[in-house]
C-alpha cells in the first residue's frame, strides 16, 4: 500500500487490512512517501498500536519521485509473497473474507494470472456516492474490453501472482518513455499479456472518488496538452511491449489502442499532434482500415453502453 498526504482516510485503509481472516501467512508493505499533512504521524500510531510483525511501514525520509512510480517499485522488489495484492492509502477493503476467497480461486485455477472483484465507489465521507466504477461486464476479462475502457475491477481489487506481474512491469517500464499515466491500465494490459484475468461479480471493497483535494490520480490529473502527450507514450509502450512479446493479439489491441489516441489528440490538439504523421503511420499498416477507424467503433460501442445504463468512465 503508498500512501501520501492522505491523513484522513489511511486508518481505515490500514485496519481494512489488519481485518482480513486468512489461513497463510501474509505480509503488509506500507510506503510513504514523505507526507506533509500528518499522515505519517497517523501511521506510527498504527504501527505501535497493532502491533504485529507482519506489517511493515516504511516511513522515506525523502520523497522518492516520479509521482509515486519509485515508492511502489520499492515495495514491489521487497515483496515475498506468491500472490501480491495491492490497495491505496485512501480506499479500504470491506469483506474479512476477500484475501482468502481471491487466494483460493488463483490457487485452484493456474491458468490465471490475476483476479479481480468488484467495489463500490464512496466519497470523501467513505459513503456510497451513487457513481458506478466502469468494471468488466463478464466473468473473463479480455482485450476486447480493455480496448473500450472497461477494467477487470480496480486497484484495490487485484490480486496477481508476484512474480509474472513483477517481471512484465518491470519490462514494460523499461520500454516506457511517459511521465506518468494511470497505473490500473498498464496491469490490465499486462495481466492480459501474461494469460487469464478473472473478474468476481462480489463487491468486496470501496474505492474512494475524490476529484477536489488529495493526492489520488482523480484529484490531480489535468487533461491537457502534457496529458495528451503522456497517453500517446503510453499507448506507443504498450505497441512495444507487445512486439517484445510476439503477441499477435496483444500487438492489435495495442494498435486499436494507440491509433484511437493518436487520432484523437490530432483533432483535438492539431497544433501538438500531426494529423498527417498519424496518417502515415497508418498507411504502413496491413490493416490500415481496422486502425484508422478504430475510434468510430469506439465511440458506437460506448454509446450504446451508456444509454444501456453501463458505466464507461469516471
Amino acid at each position: 500500500m503508498a500512501t501520501f498526504n492522505q491523513r484522513e482516510y489511511v486508518e481505515r485503509a490500514v485496519r481494512s487490512i489488519a481485518m482480513q481472516r486468512v489461513g497463510f501467512p501474509i505480509e503488509v508493505l506500507i510506503g510513504d512517501d514523505a507526507s506533509t499533512d500528518g499522515t505519517r504521524d497517523v501511521l506510527r500510531l498504527l504501527e505501535e498500536g497493532l502491533g504485529r510483525s507482519d506489517f511493515h511501514f516504511l516511513l522515506r525520509e525523502q520523497n522518492m519521485g516520479k509521482g509515486g512510480e519509485r515508492n511502489n517499485e520499492d515495495m514491489l522488489h521487497r515483496a515475498r509473497g506468491t500472490y501480491l495484492a495491492l490497495l491505496e492509502g485512501d480506499d479500504f477493503w470491506t469483506y474479512d473474507g476477500k484475501l482468502q476467497a481471491q487466494v483460493d480461486f488463483l490457487d485452484g485455477h493456474a491458468d490465471h494470472v490475476a483476479c479481480y472483484h468488484r467495489c463500490q465507489v464512496v466519497g470523501a465521507d467513505s459513503r456510497p456516492n451513487g457513481e458506478r466504477y466502469p468494471e468488466c461486464p463478464v466473468r473473463e476479462y479480455s482485450f476486447r474490453e480493455y480496448f473500450y475502457r472497461s477494467l477487470p475491477g480496480q486497484l484495490g481489487t487485484s490480486l496477481v501472482r508476484r512474480e509474472p506481474y513483477r517481471r512484465a512491469r518491470d519490462e514494460f517500464m523499461a520500454l516506457a518513455r511517459y511521465d506518468s499515466y494511470a497505473g490500473d491500465r498498464r496491469n490490465a494490459f499486462l495481466m492480459l499479456c501474461e494469460g487469464k484475468v478473472r473478474c468476481l461479480p462480489e463487491a468486496w471493497s470501496a474505492y474512494r472518488h475524490v476529484v477536489t483535494g488529495g493526492s489520488s490520480y482523480s484529484a490531480t490529473v489535468r487533461i491537457d496538452e502534457d496529458y495528451a502527450r503522456n497517453e500517446l507514450l503510453f499507448c506507443r509502450a504498450c505497441l512495444d511491449y507487445a512486439e517484445l512479446r510476439q503477441s499477435v493479439e496483444a500487438l492489435d489491441a495495442a494498435k486499436l489502442q494507440y491509433y484511437r489516441c493518436y487520432l484523437k489528440w490530432s483533432r483535438r490538439m492539431p497544433w501538438a499532434f500531426s494529423r498527417s504523421a498519424c496518417l502515415d503511420e497508418l498507411r504502413r499498416e496491413a490493416r490500415q482500415l481496422r486502425y484508422r477507424y478504430s475510434w468510430v467503433r469506439w465511440y458506437a460501442v460506448l454509446g450504446l453502453r451508456r444509454l444501456l445504463g453501463r458505466p464507461v468512465d469516471l
